[in-house]
This record gives structure tokens, sequence and C-alpha cells, in this order.
């Protein structure tokens, strides 16, 4: 992929697949160029698209339905900035779990509105809580009373001061 890795704009996929040999991957250079386009900005038309990457609509519509019906695109989605909208509260939350009540604490933390993802990890802790408050205080409540539940033997809270490199579908 080196010698053929596109100069002119170049996406983060390019650089995670860069040096693999694309055989072993399930697409192909134009897919890869199709999901950099669409990464990029989802709602660019196919004639756009066949247009940067001098290929015709057809081939791109048929190529999108294909990546859609393999999975590999799962959904065409919009990223929020809440920070402009409120004054979001990111935490990432470890949770020590009672070993026997882990699918139990799963189903109540993930059901919250705040919660964004849930990890299962290695280490101290056995889960860790991604999540968006409004403020503080929000945050200082799911803490106190949302998470005193019974299978929780412990938690641990880092709050979100500023991103360097983010997710944008986390929020911040």
């Amino acid at each position: 992929m080196t010698a053929d890795t596109p100069k002119e704009a170049p996406c983060e996929l390019y650089e995670r697949w860069k040096g693999l040999d694309l055989k072993m991957l399930p697409i192909d250079k134009t897919d890869i160029k199709i999901l950099c386009e669409l990464k990029e900005n989802a709602r660019m038309s196919n004639s756009e698209i066949a247009k940067k990457l001098t290929v015709t609509e057809a081939t791109v519509r048929r190529r999108i339905k294909n990546l859609i019906e393999r999975g590999i695109i799962m959904r065409f989605s919009i990223h929020i900035d809440y920070r402009l909208i409120e004054n979001t509260v990111k935490a990432y939350i470890h949770v020590k779990t009672v070993t026997d009540k882990l699918d139990k604490v799963v189903q109540h933390v993930t059901n919250h509105n705040r919660v964004v993802a849930v990890y299962r990890v290695t280490g101290e802790y056995d889960l860790l809580v991604v999540s968006l408050f409004v403020g503080m205080t929000e945050l200082q409540e799911f803490i106190d009373t949302f998470l005193k539940i019974d299978g929780i033997k412990e938690t641990d809270t880092q709050i979100v001061m500023s991103a360097h490199k983010g997710v944008p579908w986390t929020g911040i």
C-alpha cells in the first residue's frame, strides 16, 4: 500500500492499514477511498464521490451497498458537539463488581441515559463506563445514587478536562 497510497487526500484509514497487504483485508483501495470520503462527509452524494475518485456513480452506489450489506458500514450518523449546547462533563468511571453480579451491574448501568459506552476491561476494575453529564451535580448524583447498588464494590472516576484527540461519537 505504500507506493499506491494516494497523496491527494490522506485519511486515517490509509495510516491504519499502511504497510499491510490489501489482499488480507476484505476491502480494496477503491473501497478505502469511498470510506474515507464518507468518513469526512457522510452526506456527500454518490456522484460527488464518483467525481472525486474518477469512477462511475454506479460503482460508488454498488460498493456502498455492498459495504452496508457486509456490515462494514454500520450506519450513517451525525456527530454533535455537546459543548456548544450544554456544560458537558465527560467522565470515565471504573467499576469493580462482585463477580457473580457483573451481568446485573452491566444491565443496570447500560440503561442510564447519560452512559455512552460500557466496556469489560482487564486489570483492577471490571468495567469502564464512559458517560456524558450536563454538569458536575448530575455526575455526583449518578455516582452517589445510581452506582450505589448491590453488586458494585468500588468506583473510581476520571473527568475529562480537554481532548487532544477525541472520538466525536462520545461527545468530546
